[in-house]
């Protein structure tokens, strides 16, 4: 009877337990993961404490994620969102991949690690504030824990904690007392990992959503090279860079501050890694990270370092700062297929044989008017992917990428297959087109300079574009006014620009003509003032 008993009792406690997994479950499954709903989380802290400086409320928002404390303030839901939307992990399983947990997607098309973007705007990007401020913090943080019945790993000794070697793969960017690990320390750390060496390039890895209109899970395009430094990690470490300088400065809600970066028309949000340049200007990012780490060393987190010598750290800052510099901030941010909603390719692409040397530019002519938002950006790209497979029934879009006035390029056919650009030389080359008509008008500067200083330095430093390469428009090579007249004076004045025999010859004609011209008309000149 009484085995009979403990078996009830320990099935009901199974099944409860059981209960409260799935629903957890489900309510994670049911989070819409967007800035839109971060925002509204955002509110929520400011109507509970609405006295509070947008630097408290962000401050509010990473300690909700820790402790229950602020049940007594915000809902089960909220609570619940909160760590949800700010926790970022990176978890792996054979029957789902690689996903990206505490990551929103932004209007702008970007994906944004939210906890970071936090972290950010009340840190900075580097450790300025001495070691022992961290420390206080995270130990102000662990107590709050304690208080609420929570354990953390800091009442563990250091000899029983994972090694930072071992959770290469199993780590998220919050450290294990609380404390999210800043973006400087995070860059050192990836070059610290096993198997890194001077010469080690930093991969950063995308994803896609499930959903664009109602996002909730998020895939990594492949594993993690670099502990957490995602795209999105990177994203919301810079974007709260720049916005920590306004909440520092102005007097706005933290809620309206994210607003007005991301959801106005434009956006701020697409020029963030030139914001983010011109916002550590005479900074060093070396000295940031070799300073970043060394405090990070001196918290519990960081004793598996403790072998490292001071010459390595300086070796590893020096690589982790060029390798960011040239990889992230130098480069375009470029918007998936997944992203602007591509359809399959039709068929089997063909692998470029890289480095390529040449650049084609053209322009879209139709669409004819330049987008200025991710929404039309991407509806122009659908548009003009159905155009070329359905009424020239291409394979895919043409484009290798295509530059929109929203500050992001696309990704059409990338850097690695064979595209529809330009006839007879799809192979030599890729084809950017710039959207819009430009006839008459030219794209921004800035629009322009994506293209021209990012795209193909960037492509460049990767590999997949010869340093000696050339700069060809359209018209060039085809008998087309692509890529528009003005576009086409202007990448004239391109570093690389090749003038083609063709282009020689035409421009050699005009000038005979216009000789001609000009001395038979002295000619008949003459002949009237002899007459009279």
């Amino acid at each position: 009877m009484k085995d009979n008993l403990k078996m009830a009792v320990w099935c009901f406690t199974c099944f409860i337990a059981l209960s409260i997994c799935v629903s957890a479950d489900n309510d994670t499954t049911t989070v819409v993961m967007n800035m839109d709903t971060f925002i509204r989380l955002v509110q929520d802290m400011e109507s509970v404490f609405p006295e509070s400086t947008a630097l408290t409320v962000a401050k509010l928002l990473l300690r909700s994620t820790l402790s229950v404390f602020y049940r007594g303030f915000l809902t089960e839901t909220q609570v619940n969102n909160a760590q949800i939307l700010l926790t970022h992990k990176i978890v792996h399983s054979n029957e789902t991949g690689w996903q990206e947990k505490g990551v929103v997607l932004a209007p702008d098309g970007s994906t944004v690690a939210a906890g970071a973007l936090l972290y950010a705007m009340v840190w900075g990007w580097n450790e300025e504030l001495d070691c022992e401020h961290v420390q206080s913090e995270n130990t102000d943080m662990g107590s709050e824990s304690k208080e609420s019945g929570q354990t953390t790993d800091k009442d563990e000794p250091c000899t029983q904690r994972t090694a930072y070697n071992d959770q290469r793969f199993n780590s998220d960017s919050v450290s294990k007392d609380g404390q999210p690990i800043s973006l400087a320390t995070s860059l050192g750390l990836a070059f610290l990992a096993p198997g890194m060496t001077q010469n080690t390039s930093l991969s950063v890895i995308d994803g896609c959503w499930d959903s664009i209109s109602a996002p909730k899970t998020f895939q990594l395009h492949d594993a993690p090279f670099h502990r957490e430094l995602t795209l999105a990690f990177l994203n919301g470490a810079v974007d709260g860079t720049i916005l920590g300088e306004k909440l520092r400065n102005e007097s706005k809600d933290l809620s309206v501050i994210l607003h007005d970066y991301y959801m106005e028309k434009p956006a701020r949000s697409p020029a963030r890694r030139q914001e983010f340049q011109n916002t550590i200007q005479g900074k060093t990012l070396e000295v940031a990270i070799h300073k970043g780490i060394q405090c990070y060393m001196k918290s519990k987190e960081g004793c598996a370092l403790h072998n490292v010598t001071d010459d390595h750290l300086k070796a590893v800052a020096g690589t982790s700062a060029r390798e960011f510099k040239e990889r992230y901030l130098e480069c375009p941010a470029i918007i998936p297929r997944c992203i602007w909603g591509a359809k399959p390719y039709k068929g089997t692409p063909t692998l470029l044989k890289t480095p390529l040397s040449q650049i084609y530019i053209h322009h879209t002519y139709t669409p004819s008017k330049p987008c200025t938002s991710f929404q039309d950006c991407a509806k122009d790209m659908r548009s003009m992917q159905a155009f070329h497979q359905q009424d020239r029934g291409w394979d895919d879009i043409g484009y290798s990428f295509v530059a929109g006035s929203d500050g992001y390029l696309y990704e059409g056919r990338g850097w690695r297959w064979v595209g529809a650009h330009t006839r007879g030389h799809n192979y030599l080359g890729y084809g950017v087109s710039f959207i819009g008509n430009f006839i008459n008008l030219l794209p921004k500067e800035h629009i322009l300079s994506v293209v021209k200083d990012r795209l193909i330095q960037c492509g460049v430093r990767s590999g997949y574009i010869s340093p000696s390469y050339i700069v060809k428009g359209h018209r060039q090579l085809v008998n087309t006014s692509c890529p528009g007249d003005l576009l086409y004076e202007e990448i004239q004045k391109w570093e690389n620009f090749k003038v083609t025999i063709f282009l020689t010859l035409a421009i050699a004609l005009i000038i005979i003509v216009t000789i001609i011209q000009l001395t038979f008309r002295c000619c008949v000149m003459h002949v009237r003032r002899c007459m009279f």
